[in-house]
């Protein structure tokens, strides 16, 4: 692998989005459209993470070779990122897609709840360039618990975003390379 000084990124500014499952890559990821729908303000100090379950590996030998092969559990990502909005929808994706609106305005807090299914889409720029993530099927969901803990800061709702294989895809999500002098190589 050679040295690529384009292949390289500082994140300026970016955007999560979410649209209906199966929804395409934009064309163009410096112009988001519709059906692509922006979460909303989203925190500064904690941009963006993937953590992952599984892939555990197991050897497998045999009596002439102890280790003769080795196979790997399945591994489940998941994005996660704090979303600074507390609206309707931001709140539906913190506390379940099934939370009800009630008869005097407040949104309901379900017991069994149910995380929100979209594509879901984040876009990271470095002045002309641009690094994204793209699932056309995800699980949103809480992170991790509330904490409002000091008067200094925004608060946030710590998501989660479970990337999942749609149809028969052989893959969950994808990324775009920086500085590839050909895309499609």
């Amino acid at each position: 692998m050679a040295l690529n000084d384009n292949a390289t990124l500082v994140i300026g500014s970016g955007n999560f989005f979410t649209a209906p499952v199966g929804t395409e890559l934009p064309a163009d990821l410096m112009a988001i459209a519709t059906p692509w729908q922006s979460v909303g303000h989203t925190s500064l100090e904690d941009i963006f993470g993937i953590t992952s379950e599984g892939g555990e590996a197991t050897t497998l030998g045999s009596l002439q070779n102890k280790s003769l092969r080795t196979k790997y559990s399945p591994r489940q990502e998941t994005m996660t990122f704090t979303l600074q909005q507390f609206d309707t929808p931001g709140l539906r994706l913190f506390y379940g897609s099934n939370a009800p609106t009630l008869a005097n305005g407040l949104l309901g807090v379900p017991q069994d709840p149910v995380p929100t299914v979209a594509a879901f889409l984040v876009v990271f720029l470095d002045g002309v360039n641009h690094f994204g993530f793209w699932a056309p099927k995800a699980e949103i969901y809480r992170a991790d618990d509330m904490s409002l803990s000091d008067t200094e800061s925004l608060a946030g709702l710590p998501l989660g975003v479970k990337p999942m294989a749609l149809s028969t895809n052989p893959y969950a999500y994808a990324v775009t390379p920086l500085g590839d002098a050909d895309p499609e190589a």
